[in-house]
């Protein structure tokens, strides 16, 4: 894997009470308020499979209303927060890749650009339930060793919908190391994914649209779990960061 070390910032903010704040990823220069820019994403289907593109210049930043010494980090709406209660609190999203046939796709990450931050993360929320005898506790971060996530891609699984088969990647667009307290941000995020049999018979992706957006999947609406908007089932991986 290449990677290209943008910066390294140790942020440290003063926050007004109940304050978010928008963070430039690119210099380190923090202001007041949440119209911070849009992640950017573009796919380009190459003759042996795809080329998937990330660009990240500004994310929110909010103290968490339970843990004021905590942060929250924040990409809009376009990145889903972890549920998985004793994790720290990171963002996702899911690719889904449009495949040919049954395959298991080399994936190659061939680019992760980032700016290291201090700040201590918060704990996830866990899913709730309706009924209050159901609710669950949000517990604090299990220690670990490293930065978690590992990889900012990671292939997830193959899915069968309706005869259409795809390959589904899930993308991190932060790492936490719990131990030293620094967030990485990535401001840049290139990988490919090589389909031994090619593009050849699959139709060009809809999802090239330059701005990120968790409902859309190839261009389709996701409107339940089966198309990727369910929360991650964690396991607790520690690695030391490379």
């Amino acid at each position: 894997m290449k990677k290209i070390i943008t910066s390294l910032l140790a942020a440290s903010t003063l926050f007004l009470a109940d304050a978010q704040q928008v963070i430039n990823l690119l210099t380190g220069e923090v202001r007041e308020g949440s119209d911070a820019a849009n992640p950017v994403r573009t796919v380009e289907t190459l003759e042996d499979g795809y080329l998937v593109t990330y660009e990240f210049t500004e994310a929110v930043i909010e103290k968490d209303k339970e843990l004021p010494n905590c942060f929250l980090w924040r990409y809009k709406e376009y990145f889903m927060d972890s549920q998985t209660n004793g994790e720290p609190s990171i963002l996702y999203r899911s690719d889904w890749l449009k495949l040919e046939k049954d395959e298991m796709p080399a994936l190659e990450i061939l680019e992760c650009s980032y700016t290291d931050f201090h700040y201590q993360l918060a704990p996830a929320f866990p899913p709730q339930s309706d009924c209050e005898s159901g609710k669950v506790r949000r517990l604090p971060i299990t220690p670990y060793e490293g930065f978690y996530p590992v990889s900012a891609v990671e292939f997830d699984r193959l899915s069968y919908i309706i005869g259409q088969i795809n390959a589904v990647y899930m993308i991190y667009p932060i790492s936490y190391n719990y131990e030293q307290q620094t967030v990485i941000a990535y401001t840049k995020i290139v990988y490919k994914v090589t389909l031994s049999g090619g593009t050849t018979g699959i139709d060009e992706l809809k999802s090239a649209a330059k701005v990120v957006n968790s409902f859309s999947l190839d261009g389709r609406i996701a409107t339940d779990g089966a198309r990727g908007i369910v929360v991650r089932g964690g396991k607790k991986i520690i690695s030391n960061h490379k």
